[in-house]
């Protein structure tokens, strides 16, 4: 996440990135480039070249695991999300929330319930809805203690309200019962009704970013559609408005925003530029918001967005990769979701499909690059520690790779998603035979807290479903749940 790194031993040098034997194929595959077909150019002597383990009984062994930390009271049934220590009742996020709560292991039993046609799966995901369908409200007035639990961020994606929101509009697509949607309807007017009048539009938090308002925003959107209503585009133009208001005027080119506030403990001046963070993230809404509006204000705002980011990354030949954090940390590479390529990725993806501009898909190509030149899934870095989790791990590389396979069609994507999964499927424990969880240092600089969760940003339920996906592109049909923030193809079939 956003911790500050005071080992400057631990950093990857951009002469480093740029020149070493990073960037080899004796350390690497490396890929030609986005538009012609590419095969690995070489393969590490200690890469597996043999078959797949499967990945569908990694992610059902998962299952297992979660299902023996779930509880259940008259409202329906909920997960402890730290097994380990039942004395926790949350984590990083509110206890009915996405990233760390029982939202997340709903939306990872519908997709396991649809991939295998066990129904006890669904009746899971059902019953688990049930309580996030009546407890909804705890969503906001019992929030976590992390990063994610400030005003506003409580309403946000993935550590509050419109995430919950979003897992029961999908329970009730996926079981046809109209209560989850009435109740998910309900949710989405209560964060309505709390934004607030702030410069010439609206906001929640005050931050922009995709962790706060910005993934707000795309919730809004999706819920204009999925429940016909274009009060809720109203609200995130409005919303929109105040993003742009907040944008800074980079001297060499283009747009930035400061997508978190100053959390106590980082540096004053804190700037990630990256997807949750920053301006990667941010500069996806606007294009987003573009989209469904029409309106090429937020389009142009999305593309000096872009122009930033490019004027910020290290980029040798076909590979880049923007650093974590500026001023301070500008020479470690974090390679996930949160503030990495598997994140930054998705904001050249979406401009290259509204604009259908040759230069945005080739930076997705590049930002691909970046991670296949930089030697993982062998090789751990500072932007590739000891983490398997959807935020910041192995399991947001699957998700890209096999994203940008779904976009393209492009087997060695496939291959690459394929190898990451496999290394995942490796890092799992299940010592007891009570499933399948996986120990990860979350907190990049306290290498010595490990812990193993069950929710979907940071634990099982999204390293589960990252397999599940896997293993569904593996054998030709692939579908899954996207979340808003996602622009890749949700369904493949060959």
């Amino acid at each position: 996440m956003t911790s500050h790194d005071p080992h400057d031993a631990l950093r990857i040098t951009r002469r480093h990135f740029i020149g070493s034997s990073a960037l080899t194929a004796a350390a690497a595959p490396v890929l030609a480039g986005w538009h012609s077909p590419a095969s690995f150019a070489a393969t590490p002597a200690n890469v597996p070249t043999g078959p797949n383990p499967d990945f569908l009984q990694a992610a059902i062994s998962a299952a297992t695991w979660i299902q023996a930390a779930q509880r259940e009271d008259a409202r329906g049934v909920y997960w402890l999300p730290e097994p380990d220590h039942p004395e926790k009742t949350r984590t990083v996020s509110a206890p009915n929330a996405i990233y760390s709560g029982s939202a997340g292991t709903v939306l990872f039993f519908l997709q396991l319930a649809h991939a295998t046609g066990d129904a006890a799966y669904l009746e899971t995901a059902n019953r688990g809805a049930d309580y996030l369908a009546a407890g909804w409200r705890e969503t906001v007035e019992q929030p976590g203690e992390g990063p994610l639990s400030g005003p506003g961020f409580n309403l946000s994606l993935y550590g509050g309200l419109t995430g919950t929101a979003f897992v029961l509009n999908e329970t009730g697509k996926a079981n046809g019962k109209d209560a989850y949607r009435r109740a998910a309807r309900e949710a989405t007017d209560y964060v309505v009704a709390a934004a607030k009048s702030a410069g010439t539009g609206l906001d929640w938090s005050g931050a922009p970013g995709v962790a706060a308002d910005g993934s707000i925003v795309l919730y809004l959107l999706y819920a204009a559609e999925e429940f016909g209503d274009t009060a809720y585009l109203t609200t995130a133009r409005k919303a929109a408005d105040r993003i742009l208001e907040r944008a800074v005027v980079e001297p060499a080119g283009g747009l930035s925003w400061r997508g978190f506030p100053a959390f106590p403990g980082l540096p004053k001046d804190a700037y990630f530029p990256n997807f949750e963070g920053g301006t990667a993230g941010v500069a996806y809404v606007l294009a987003r918001v573009s989209r469904a509006l029409n309106d090429p204000k937020y389009l142009e705002a999305a593309r000096r967005g872009a122009q930033h980011l490019q004027s910020i990354a290290s980029v040798h030949g076909d590979a880049a990769l923007i650093p974590y954090r500026f001023p301070d940390l500008t020479d470690v590479y974090y390679l996930g979701f949160c503030h990495g390529p598997a994140g930054t990725a998705r904001t050249f993806h979406e401009l290259h499909r509204l604009t259908r501009e040759t230069g945005y898909q080739e930076w997705t190509g590049k930002l691909a690059q970046g991670v296949l030149q930089s030697g993982i899934p062998e090789l751990q870095t500072p932007g590739y520690w000891n983490v398997v989790c959807q935020c910041c791990g192995s399991a947001a590389v699957v998700e890209l790779f096999v994203g940008l396979w779904a976009a393209s069609g492009r087997q060695d994507y496939l291959a690459f998603a394929q190898r990451v999964a496999r290394q995942l499927v490796s890092r799992g424990s299940n010592l007891d035979g009570k499933g399948t969880r996986w120990y990860q240092a979350w907190t990049r600089v306290k290498p010595w807290e490990v812990s193993a969760e069950t929710g979907y940003s940071i634990g099982a339920s999204g390293v589960g479903t990252a397999l599940l996906h896997a293993h569904l592109a593996t054998h030709g049909k692939y579908q899954a749940i996207h979340l808003p923030d996602n622009p890749f193809p949700n369904s493949r079939h060959t």
